[in-house]
This record gives C-alpha cells, structure tokens and sequence, in this order.
C-alpha cells in the first residue's frame, strides 16, 4: 500500500480507540520501552509529544519515568517550523512552558535549543510502518528532515499501537528506516 493509502486507513483506525483504551496500550508501549533500552547510558532522547486529538500515543509516561529516574538524562522535544518544515530541539525541564500549534501538538516556547548532533535516540511518532522499518507520518517531511541531520548511529525508535503492515510501497531516497518500533506486545528489529 501507498503512504496515502495507509495514513488514511491507520488515523481511521486510531479514531476507533476509546481513550481508556489508547492510555493502556500506551503505557504497554512505555514498559516495552524500558525494557528494551538501557537510557541511563544516554545523554540525550528525544520525544515526541502526541497529538490528542489524533489519538497518538502519549509519550508522558515516557517521559515522566525518565526525569525521575535518570537525572543526567536530558529530554528533548521538538517545535517545528512551519516555513521551513523544519524542527528545532529543547531541552524539556520543569521550567519549560508548553504552547499549542495549529496542528494540535505542544511545543516548548523557551528553553535551551540542542543541536541534532548531540542526540543519542529519538523516539520518532508513526501511522503505520512496514517490515523493513520504513514508517508513514503525516507527510510533511518534519521527522524525515530531522533525522537527515542527526549522527548516523542515532537510534530511531517508532512507536505504534498496529503491528507492521508488510510493506510501503511508494518509499523514496528521502525516506529514513527506523532502527526499531515498539507495538504493546513487542519490540521490531530492523538494523
């Protein structure tokens, strides 16, 4: 199937799930997580936030265990450009303030800024992905362009409430493989 093809049957889909529902296989997703990946070694992760009104995933759980329990982890999330499709990274603490875009997704309005250089893993948000580790976003480029600029051994880690489909069949040379994604039953290896 096409990328078209599977963003509008996935959101479909993820519109079906009751809100109790999403909030476990999301917590599923997070224990999957930390089961898999040792993050007290990492610097800094980046996270995405969800959009609530697309039924993502919700990434707080993630992200709340991880400032508890790794101190000299240093969260990431991004603010996207909407001139440029671009994202820009920030450290996320206590202090940082969180505004609405017209997408629906929270953003950092101050902060310190890190450049994708420094980042060790990204935890990378999905519609769908194939077997090869190829993911649909929602086809704006922000994530594909972001990963273009971080270090080659930077981990990507999708996650997704759907196993995989078998394949994508319309990827191009702008297209980047996840390492892994994480479903509430397992983790998916591609490298």
């Amino acid at each position: 199937m096409t990328k078209a093809e599977l963003r509008k049957q996935y959101l479909n889909k993820r519109k079906q799930f009751a809100a109790e529902e999403l909030q476990l296989k999301s917590l599923q997703i997070g224990m999957q997580f930390f089961k898999h990946f040792n993050v007290e070694n990492i610097r800094y992760l980046h996270v995405f936030l969800p959009i609530s009104r697309q039924n993502e995933i919700d990434t707080w759980p993630i992200i709340q265990r991880s400032l508890k329990n790794y101190p000299s982890l240093h969260i990431v999330i991004p603010r996207g450009n909407s001139n440029t499709l671009t994202l820009d990274n920030y450290c996320y603490t206590a202090e940082t303030k969180l505004q609405t875009n017209q997408w629906g997704i929270s953003e950092p309005v101050n902060g310190e800024m890190v450049a994708a250089s420094l980042i060790e893993m990204v935890i990378v948000p999905l519609i769908a992905f194939d077997e090869k580790g190829y993911r649909v976003g929602y086809g704006k480029g922000f994530y594909d362009r972001f990963l273009a600029q971080c270090r080659k051994e930077t981990v990507k880690v999708g996650l997704s409430i759907e196993a995989p489909v078998p394949e994508i069949t319309d990827i191009d040379q702008y297209d980047i493989p996840m390492d892994y994604c994480i479903t509430p039953e397992k983790l998916w290896e591609f490298r």
